[in-house]
């Protein structure tokens, strides 16, 4: 069976609303989807409100190893710290160290 390879878009709001919002004609990810169209498919992984340390619980469910070599991503982004730049003492804070 041919399986496309993936395009995984990773990270926060940025990457969630990357196909635009109702005000938004056409967002960043939309474009990507065009320009790959028939070569593969583009899954959007962008969780509003994650920060770094949220998103390092999914990679290894992400990108977990499979038997099948095709379906390993043909490449994927990764927009993150506009939540981990939060203050001290709130939810999405990650210290520098």
């Amino acid at each position: 069976m041919y399986l496309r390879r993936p395009i995984i878009l990773l990270g926060d709001s940025l990457t969630q609303f990357g196909f635009g919002e109702a005000n938004v004609a056409v967002g960043w990810a939309s474009l990507l989807c065009a320009a790959y169209q028939r070569r593969s498919d583009v899954l959007n992984r962008g969780f509003s409100g994650y920060n770094t340390k949220h998103v390092l619980d999914l990679v290894p469910k992400l990108f977990a190893r499979t038997n099948h070599e095709d379906v390993m991503p043909l490449f994927c982004t990764v927009f993150l710290g506009a939540n981990d730049a939060a203050l001290p003492g709130q939810r999405q804070h990650v210290p520098i160290d």
